[in-house]
């Protein structure tokens, strides 16, 4: 009989022994997970494939910054994120008049907001799970706040004050973060 390795072993295998399986073996038990929740926000096969890949590079190179929580969901988020970056400069794209003649600098890289979002990702995480998923709802699956509040039993501005609340917490925890580096 073969045991399954967990995620924690895997990812020790990848970091202290250099075996490269075994972040094949975590890409295959969360592709699909990770794919799923792209595809959701991106609503095209093609460009879905394209965030689960940059997710799970950027997993990869941050390897190093994992806490030990559920795997999946964590390459989960950095999906999230980067489909919503990409969903974003999409819109931006569409939206803002293109004027030829000026010179547009791409998008810079700004360590600080890199930073603070890695810290939203772990703070989302260390939720509650009914917390973390009205958020997953909300924010990330764009669900309707009557329809949470349906899911849940709940009144719409019950809801409302939920979300409220989470993100106070959230605040809070990403400003505790952010001093403590």
């Amino acid at each position: 009989m073969v045991l399954r390795k967990t995620d924690i072993e895997l990812i020790r295998e990848l970091l202290h022994d250099g075996n490269a399986r075994a972040f094949e073996t975590l890409m295959k038990r969360y592709t699909s997970q990770v794919y799923g929740a792209a595809l959701r926000l991106m609503k095209d096969e093609e460009n879905a494939q394209e965030v689960v890949q940059l997710a799970f590079i950027q997993a990869y190179r941050q390897l190093d910054s994992w806490r030990g929580e559920n795997f999946g969901a964590w390459v989960t988020i950095i999906a999230n994120h980067i489909a919503l970056r990409m969903l974003e400069k999409e819109k931006r794209r569409q939206t803002e008049p293109l004027d030829e003649n000026a010179d547009t600098p791409d998008e810079t890289y700004n360590e600080q907001k890199e930073q603070r979002l890695q810290a939203l990702e772990e703070a989302i995480e260390q939720l509650p799970e009914a917390d973390r998923q009205i958020i997953q709802w909300h924010y990330y699956e764009n669900v309707p706040l009557q329809t949470i509040a349906e899911r849940l039993g709940q009144t719409e501005n019950n809801i409302k004050v939920r979300i409220f609340r989470i993100r106070e917490r959230l605040k809070k925890t990403i400003e505790y973060e952010t001093d403590e580096r």
